[in-house]
């Protein structure tokens, strides 16, 4: 059974200033760090939807812990955070909800 076992509902926006092209959020291949604003661990973390990215502006996207060996728990609704990609602050945004995944099988 895995600890990792839910998805990351948030609100997202990326900076025009420090990203050139918007990053695709669909796809499963995006995966940056999120630090919670006034910490420094940085969880990763796979964009698996979202909608298009518009830079500077809010949008929504999922996203899925991907290291068993870090504690998501800081991660709870209205939690803010910023985008690391490669050391960089590339974005920030805000978690609306936490979805716990059922096991399957169960009821």
């Amino acid at each position: 059974m895995s600890d990792l076992d839910f998805t990351i509902c948030c609100k997202v926006t990326f900076f025009s200033k420090k990203r050139r092209t918007p990053p695709n959020l669909n796809n499963g291949k995006y995966c940056p760090h999120l630090v919670i604003k006034g910490s420094e661990q940085p969880l990763g973390v796979s964009f698996i939807d979202g909608e298009d990215v518009i830079l500077d502006k809010p949008i929504g996207a999922n996203a899925l812990p991907v290291n068993e060996a870090v504690d998501y728990s800081i991660l709870q609704e209205g939690t803010e955070f910023l985008i690391m990609d490669d050391g960089n602050v590339v974005g920030e945004g805000i978690v609306n909800e936490i979805f716990q995944h059922k096991p399957y099988g169960s009821k």
